[in-house]
Parts: structure tokens; sequence; C-alpha cells
């Protein structure tokens, strides 16, 4: 199956949704726990919800004895999640045919002992019961073959006055064997996702059902697609990006990062017109989620909104006012330079700043500077000589000119 390289990805790989144990900060996840300690939470997703109107016990200690393919026949064989492995009655009746004589005076009785709700709505209808098919790729046979036994997957059936969707593996319990490298110590069998997950026509896993989407749970990398997630998902795509690639293409982080989709949850209606004055406000802050140099630079050199941009894109329409009002006039362009310079940097780099007010043989010679601030210049110089050296240069000269 094909995999993309995905460098940052907005969703990752769907999976069961089993809560686990938590993974923190990049990079720090823990070793996995035994099953037993995990929470038996089978996704909805991947297990559908059953309606079960039958009694069986599988704790009573006639049938804890018995060998499970005694009941599930074909459980040994069956090579597909579609098969239909519940006991049907003839498997019943060796050991329970009195209870089953039809003709019995109690007949009611004698059905209701399995079939739970027969007779109480005062007809003879047995309630029906509903497996859905699990969405998933299983072979019993291949297990069998290689030495599991059924109660390694099936964990408390042995005790279980009824064995429901809860009894059927999670996704920890496989990873025990199908983990990808590193991540267990026997894990030994195949750790592709569509080894077990369904896929679409196209090779990329199915992660939409009727009962919801499937999500990676947390101990996995950290890879579950909480609320955090908009902000954590930069890391976990740079580490597992392979494993982004089983759901994702690479324009589905394109289409997001490109502008065309937008994250709602935090910036909600149309953002992409009314973030232009928020920027300017700085409020919220947005370099507390997005890098300026790289987020909004990159974003408006495509579209042609920055000096940046290449001359076939360039957008023709004016974004400032014009130069006599801008640049000369008030000077506007300075007042708003030093309210939201990150506004600024956005479309601009340094060399765009220099060409004026770099120092005679730099730039103009336009200086930013209040007058009289050569008298005062020694501080500014000494705190952050990288932007003086921008501007004028020779170093030496300028802690000369500042009276150092």
């Amino acid at each position: 199956m094909r995999r993309a390289t995905i460098c940052l990805a907005l969703l990752a790989l769907a999976s069961a949704a089993v809560l686990g144990a938590h993974r923190g900060a990049r990079g720090q996840s823990r070793p996995p726990a035994a099953a037993t300690d995990v929470p038996r939470l089978p996704s909805p997703v991947v297990y559908p919800p059953q309606r079960i109107a039958l009694r069986m016990d599988h704790a009573l200690p006639a049938h804890r004895e018995l060998r499970c393919v005694r009941c599930h026949r074909g459980a040994g064989v069956s090579e597909r999640a579609e098969d239909l492995l519940i006991p049907p009655e003839d498997s019943c009746q060796p050991c329970h045919a009195a209870d089953l004589d039809r003709d019995a005076p109690d007949r009611e009785t004698r059905c209701a002992t399995c079939h739970q709700g027969f007779g109480e709505r005062g007809d003879q209808l047995v309630p029906a019961s509903d497996f859905p098919t699990a969405r998933l790729r299983f072979s019993h046979r291949q297990h069998v073959e290689d030495g599991m036994r059924c109660l390694t997957c099936h964990q408390g059936v042995g005790r279980a006055g009824l064995a429901t969707r809860e009894h059927l593996p999670t996704m920890r319990q496989c990873f025990e064997c199908h983990g990808p490298p590193g991540f267990a110590a026997e894990a030994t069998a195949p750790a592709e996702c569509e080894t077990c997950h369904l896929t679409r026509p196209d090779g990329m896993l199915r992660t939409r059902w009727p009962e919801g989407e499937l999500n990676p749970p947390e101990w996995l990398f950290g890879m579950r697609h909480d609320h955090e997630w908009l902000v954590r998902h930069r890391w976990v795509g740079a580490d597992q990006g392979g494993m982004c690639g089983e759901c994702h293409q690479e324009s589905d982080c394109a289409d997001c990062h490109d502008g065309r989709v937008r994250p709602r949850r935090v910036h909600p209606g149309d953002y992409l017109t009314t973030h232009v004055a928020q920027a300017r406000r700085d409020q919220p802050r947005c370099t507390s989620c997005h890098e300026t140099s790289r987020f909004c630079t990159e974003c408006h050199a495509r579209l042609g909104l920055s000096p940046l941009s290449a001359p076939d894109v360039r957008a023709a329409e004016r974004y400032h006012p014009p130069n006599a009002v801008w640049v000369r006039g008030p000077v506007l362009h300075g007042l708003e330079a030093r309210r939201a310079m990150n506004a600024c940097a956005s479309c601009h780099a340094e060399r765009d700043c220099v060409q004026c007010h770099g120092a005679l043989g730099i730039g103009a010679g336009v200086s930013p500077h209040p007058p009289g601030f050569v008298a005062s210049c020694l501080p500014a110089l000494q705190s952050n000589a990288r932007a003086c050296r921008t501007c004028h240069g020779d170093l030496d000269a300028l802690r000369t000119r500042c009276g150092g």
C-alpha cells in the first residue's frame, strides 16, 4: 500500500478508540502496558453495538470445561470477520435436549430459558439478536495455526455471565503482536494498518462509518485527535509521517496549510478575510501558534501578497496606502512597524527595510531613529548588535560613533 511521506499531518492513523497510557510531550511515549492494565473499551466504530436476546453463562463449570470450538463451530478454520460463529441451536441440543423439547407443556418456559424476552408480550415470537460484522480483516485460522489460544484475545469470557462485544480483542491487545518496530518486545506479526483495518478503493484506510470516525488511541505515539491535536499534530506528523500516510494524503496537509481549509474550531467564520485586523492588533497573539517567518510568509508569497512572490503570481492590487501617505507624509508605516512588527514580517524581509534605512553604501541612509538618538545609541548596540549590523555594517565604526 502506498505510503505518503507527510511532514505535517492534520489527522493520523485511524484505529480503534481505546483509552490507554498518556503520552505527553514530543518523543515521550510510555512503554506499552500489559493488556490487562488497559480499560476494555472496544471501539463502537470497529465493533458496532450488538443486540443480544440470548442467555449463555460461560462461567458455569459445565460450560468452562468445554473447548470453545465445541459450540463455536468453524471458529478454528474461519478466515473472514464476516463469518457468523454464534453457536446454532443444534450445538446446544446434545446437552440440552430435554430443555429444548418444543412439545413440552411449559414450552414458553423452555424457550425462555435461552431466549430472553420470549413470551413477555403474550406472543410466541423469538426475540431477534443482532451481531454486526466487525469492521476488520481477521482470520481465526491464521491465529490458530500460529498457536494462539482463544482466551488470549477473548479475555475474561470464562468468567462472564454473558459474552458481549466487550470481550472482543482491543487494538491494544493486537499490538502486542502487531505493533510497529520498537513498540512491543514480542511484536513479530505484520504491522501494516491494512492487515486488520478495511481500506478504500484508493488503498487508504476507511475511517468514516455510521457510528463515527476511527480515532487513534492516546497510547499510540500520542496520535489521538483530541482538543490539543491542532497544536500537537506537527510533532507527531514529523515523527510518524509513515503512519499518518495510512489514512491521509499530502493534500490533506496542503489544503489547510495553503489556506484552502480553515480550522473553524479555532478561527470561526470567514477568518481568511478578518485575520488581517486580528494580526494588526496581535490579539489573540498569532505567534502563540504560528511562526511568522514560515506560516505567514510562505502563504502570503504563494498568494502573491508579498514582495517575495514570484512575478507571475504577484497581486496587482495595492495593499498599503499610496507612498505619499504610507512612506512619506506622516510616515504611517513606521507607526505600524513599531506597533505590530510581526504583521510586517508576514510579508517583508529585512532587506525591504534596509533598502531605505540602511546606512549610505548599504541603503538610502534614511534614519529610522528619533533626533538625538546617536547620543544614547550605545545601550541599543550592546543589547542587540545584529540589528545594528543589518543597517550599518561596520560595528567597530558604529561603536566609536556611539561613544563606546
